[in-house]
C-alpha cells in the first residue's frame, strides 16, 4: 500500500513537471519603478512580484526579457511570448493581421500620465508652456496636437529621473513622467514636494496590459488568476503604494479619457 502511495506522488509530480511551461515577457529596459525596474541588477517593482505570484498559481516559469522601447514594441512579437506593457492605443498602426491576433490581458494597473511642474508653476496654461522633458522611446500622445498651436518644444531624455532634474532646475517647463514614478523619484531625491502635477496640462488615466499573439489560452489563465486573487494583488498595489486614479490624488488634475502615451 504504501509503495502505491509513493508511486502515485511520484507520479503526479512527473506531471506536474510535465505540463509546466516556460514563457518569456519582453519588457521595458527601464527604470520605471515603483512599477518595475529593468535597468538595475535586480529586477524589482509591482510586475516583477505580481507575475512572481502568478508564477506559482500557475505552475508555469515566467523570464523576463529586457529591451529598449523602440526595439520591444516592434520585435517582441518574434523575440518573446508576451509583451508587458501595453496598450491597444499604443500601436495605431499596426497591421491588419497583427492587430487581429494581438490579444490582451485585462487591465493589470492604471497608471497616471501627468506632467511634473514646480509648485509655483501649478496653474501654469498652455499657451505659457515651452519646453517639455519626455522619456526617449515614448511619444507624449495627448502633447503632439498641441505642439504647433501653442509653439510647444519637445526635449528627448534618457529616463525619468533625467527629465525630473531638468524641471527641478528649471531648464524645462514641465516634464512628462508618469506620477507614481515622478513621486518615487521625488522622494529618491529628498525632494518630495518639489513637483506637482500641472493642473491644466496633459493628464492622463492609463491601463497596462499583458499582451500575446502566440498564448490566448495563457492570457485567460492570467485573467482567471486578476480575479481570483485580487485581495492579494490590492496588497501589492499598497506595498509598492500604487496611486491609479486621479480621484486618489489630493490636487485632481483634469484628466483626459482614453488618452494613451504611445510607445514608439
Amino acid at each position: 500500500m504504501r509503495c502505491k502511495l509513493v508511486l502515485t506522488v511520484f507520479c503526479l509530480f512527473v506531471c506536474v513537471v510535465a505540463v509546466a511551461k516556460e514563457y518569456r515577457i519582453g519588457i521595458e529596459q527601464l527604470d520605471y519603478y515603483p512599477h518595475y525596474d529593468f535597468k538595475s541588477a535586480q529586477p524589482r517593482g509591482y510586475i516583477y512580484d505580481l507575475i512572481q505570484l502568478y508564477s506559482q498559481w500557475s505552475g508555469d516559469k515566467f523570464i523576463f526579457v529586457p529591451l529598449p522601447v523602440k526595439r520591444l514594441y516592434a520585435e517582441a512579437g518574434a523575440l518573446t511570448d508576451f509583451i508587458y506593457p501595453d496598450n491597444q492605443a499604443w500601436q495605431p498602426n499596426l497591421a491588419s493581421e497583427g492587430a487581429a491576433t494581438k490579444k490582451y490581458s485585462d487591465p493589470v494597473i492604471y497608471t497616471l500620465g501627468s506632467t511634473m511642474v514646480r509648485p509655483e508653476n501649478a496653474d501654469m496654461q498652455l499657451q505659457q508652456f515651452k519646453l517639455l522633458a519626455n522619456i526617449h522611446g515614448f511619444s507624449p500622445t495627448l502633447w503632439l496636437p498641441l505642439l504647433s498651436q501653442y509653439k510647444i518644444r519637445i526635449l528627448e531624455v534618457p529616463d525619468a529621473e533625467f527629465a525630473l532634474k531638468l524641471a527641478l532646475r528649471g531648464r524645462v517647463d514641465g516634464a512628462n513622467v508618469e506620477y507614481n514614478v515622478a513621486a518615487y523619484q521625488l522622494q529618491r531625491m529628498k525632494q518630495p514636494e518639489a513637483l506637482v502635477a500641472g493642473l491644466h496640462l496633459p493628464f492622463s488615466e492609463l491601463a497596462f496590459h499583458l499582451s500575446t499573439e502566440k498564448h490566448p489560452e495563457q492570457l485567460k489563465r492570467f485573467n482567471r488568476f486578476l480575479r481570483e486573487q485580487s485581495h492579494v494583488i490590492a496588497r501589492l498595489k499598497q506595498k509598492y503604494g500604487l496611486i491609479e486614479f486621479k480621484h486618489q490624488l489630493a490636487v485632481i488634475p483634469p484628466a483626459a479619457p482614453g488618452a494613451a502615451e504611445i510607445r514608439k
